[in-house]
C-alpha cells in the first residue's frame, strides 16, 4: 500500500465522467486512502477550489487532475487563474488531455502546470501513469498545501 499524506484531498476535473471514473479507478488500484472529488467543468474547479457555494464546506484540494477540453471555462484557463493567484498558486496541477500536441504542452507548462499526462487509447497504460503521478505528487513532492502554518 502507498502511504499517502492523508491530508491532501484530490480534485478531479474532466466532463467525460468515464474519464474521472477511470482516473479515480487508477488513484483506488493504488491503495490510495486520499479523498477523492469529483466536478465536471472549470466553472465548478474554480469555486471547488476557491469553496464558494455549493462548495463553501469542501476541503481545498491538495492535488488536481485537471482535463484541458471542456466546454465552458477550459482548463488552461482555469490552471492560468489558479497560477496566478496567491492561495492557489502552490497546489499541484496535473494537466491531462487526448491530444499530444507539443503547442498545448508548451502553453500548459508556460501557465505553471506541474505535469501533463496525455491519456493514451490504452486504458491500462493511462491507469498506470495516473498511479506514477498521483504516487508522485502525493509522496515524493512535499507540498505545503494542507500543512497549517506556524505562528
Amino acid at each position: 500500500m502507498l502511504l499517502h499524506n492523508d491530508m491532501i484531498s484530490i480534485l478531479l476535473v474532466d466532463d467525460d465522467e468515464d474519464c474521472r471514473l477511470l482516473v479515480r479507478d487508477a488513484i483506488e488500484s493504488a491503495n490510495v486512502k486520499n479523498d477523492i472529488y469529483e466536478v465536471p467543468t472549470g466553472e465548478d474547479a474554480l469555486a471547488f477550489i476557491r469553496r464558494l457555494p455549493p462548495y463553501q464546506d469542501m476541503p481545498r484540494p491538495g492535488l488536481v487532475y485537471l482535463d484541458i477540453d471542456m466546454p465552458g471555462i477550459s482548463g488552461l484557463e482555469v490552471l492560468k487563474t489558479l497560477k496566478s493567484e496567491e492561495e492557489t498558486r502552490d497546489i499541484p496541477v496535473v494537466m491531462m488531455t487526448a491530444l499530444d500536441d507539443d503547442k498545448e504542452k508548451g502553453e500548459a507548462a508556460n501557465l505553471g502546470a506541474n505535469s501533463y499526462c496525455v491519456k493514451p487509447t490504452d486504458p491500462f497504460q493511462f491507469i498506470e501513469t495516473v498511479i506514477k503521478a498521483t504516487d508522485y505528487w502525493l509522496t515524493i513532492h512535499k507540498s505545503p498545501v494542507g500543512v497549517p502554518a506556524e505562528v
